[in-house]
C-alpha cells in the first residue's frame, strides 16, 4: 500500500489592480493600495520649507497615499519641485495605535530627491513607490509647466510586477 504525499500549493496572490481616471489613480495588490491624484499640486519650492511641512503632526494635502495592510499604516507623499529642477518627495507616516485603531502621527521625513530626466521640458521625474514585495509601482511625474516655480504635477502610474 502506497502512502501518497500532497503539496500543500500556496494560493497565487491576487492580480494588482490599476484603476484611472481624469482625476485620480488607484492601484491595489499585495494588501495595499495606492492613490493618487492625477494633477497633484506642488506646495513648496524648498527643501527646508517642505521638511519643517512634514515634521509637524498635522496632515498634508497629499498627492500621493499608500495603505498598507501590515503593518497597518498610512504614508503620504507631498511634492517639491526646486528651483534646480529636482523633484523632492516628503512623507508623513501614520500608523494604527493597536488601543484606539486610529492613525496616530509616527514620523515626517523627506523620501528621496530625484534629478529630472535629461533633455526634457517640461521636467520629468520617475519616482518609485513600494507597493509590496513583489510588485514595483512606478510613477511618471511631469511639471504642467515649462518653468519654476511649478505649482502642478501630472501624475501616471505603471505597474512592473
Amino acid at each position: 500500500m502506497m502512502l501518497g504525499t500532497s503539496a500543500v500549493m500556496a494560493a497565487p496572490p491576487p492580480p494588482v489592480v490599476v484603476t484611472t481616471d481624469a482625476e485620480r489613480f488607484i492601484v491595489s495588490g499585495e494588501g495595499n493600495t495606492v492613490t493618487g491624484l492625477r494633477r497633484a499640486p506642488v506646495r513648496y519650492t524648498s527643501v527646508s520649507e517642505l521638511y519643517a511641512a512634514v515634521q509637524l503632526p498635522d496632515p498634508l494635502p497629499a498627492g500621493v497615499r499608500v495603505v498598507r495592510g501590515t503593518p497597518p499604516q498610512v504614508i503620504d507623499y507631498v511634492w517639491c519641485v526646486t528651483e534646480e529642477g529636482v523633484l523632492v518627495v516628503g512623507q508623513q507616516v501614520r500608523t494604527a495605535d493597536s488601543g484606539s485603531g486610529q492613525y496616530v502621527f509616527t514620523t515626517g521625513d523627506i523620501k528621496r530627491a530625484y534629478p529630472a530626466l535629461e533633455a526634457t521640458v517640461p521636467w520629468t521625474w520617475i519616482v518609485d513607490i513600494p507597493l509590496g514585495r513583489e510588485v514595483a509601482l512606478t510613477l511618471e511625474v511631469r511639471a504642467m509647466s515649462e518653468g519654476w516655480p511649478v505649482r502642478a504635477v501630472r501624475v501616471a502610474p505603471s505597474v512592473t510586477p
